[in-house]
């Protein structure tokens, strides 16, 4: 609800800061992500499924994000956008799993919460192309996150993720003229040392014709995110979370562009 705010507040700001700087385009948006969640944590032959032993569930998430690009060519545009990424779960199962240090027996049940939230800080650079949008840049993904797993027995572990991943950025899109309508993807990747990322996005956006000034679009897409981390990759700890995963799902939201 707060990111909803926050992009609201963005949005009646936005005229005012285009009166200013009339030759930077700003947008905004917000959507609703319908996440599912597979995958699993533990280090060795100790991990447990996401799925079929811990019972994780996703659900709805918010993913808020604002830009601005200008005509300079030499220097970046910028792009921040925050992705909540939580889920939690109680399952049963007879097998144990390494979080944190410690090993945590699934027999007795256990309670599990798993934060992978994060926010993307991208530089970014687009090729001047008529009708088409074509991106390029770099992706500092920030994440904030843990998992925490509790035993019906009383104990318990945590293992935390604090690390900044850069990661390679391209976008695409295409409007088909005279309609309102483009289609687009998005794609943040790296491959390094045990860690894979490959987060991927393809969408439809149709701006509706009301407010001459400024374009709401309506967008509709599909994210998937895949995600192999090992936190040592980026000067974390051995007792830091340890995970594969794939989170992903259809999104509805707005978008606005002034």
């Amino acid at each position: 609800m707060k990111k909803l705010l926050f992009a609201a507040a963005l949005t009646a700001a936005l005229p005012q800061a285009a009166s200013a700087l009339p030759l930077v385009d700003f947008y905004a948006g917000a959507h609703y992500w319908d996440q599912s969640i597979s995958g699993e944590v533990g280090t060795g032959n100790n991990v447990a499924d996401f799925e079929d032993d811990l019972n994780l569930d996703a659900g709805g998430q918010n993913v808020v994000y604002f830009a601005f690009e200008h005509p300079i060519p030499v220097i970046p545009n910028i792009k921040i956008k925050n992705t909540e990424m939580t889920a939690d779960g109680n399952g049963t199962f007879a097998s144990t799993f390494n979080l944190g240090g410690e090993t945590i027996t699934g027999a007795t049940g256990v309670a599990t919460d798993l934060d992978l939230s994060h926010t993307d800080y991208t530089l970014y650079w687009g090729l001047p192309l008529p009708i088409v949008t074509l991106d390029f840049g770099i992706t500092a993904r920030q994440f904030d996150g843990y998992m925490r797993a509790v035993e019906n027995g009383g104990n318990s572990s945590e293992a935390d993720l604090d690390v900044t991943v850069p990661m390679g950025y391209l976008k695409a899109a295409v409007d088909i003229p005279l309609t309102g309508v483009s289609i687009g993807a998005d794609l943040n990747a790296i491959s390094y040392g045990d860690t894979g990322i490959n987060d991927f996005d393809v969408n439809v956006t149709y701006v509706l014709p009301v407010i001459p000034v400024l374009d709401v679009g309506i967008t509709a897409g599909y994210r998937s995110f895949d995600f192999e981390i090992d936190p040592e990759d980026f000067g974390g700890s051995s007792n830091d979370l340890t995970a594969e995963s794939t989170i992903s799902g259809p999104y509805l939201g707005l978008s606005l562009h002034l």
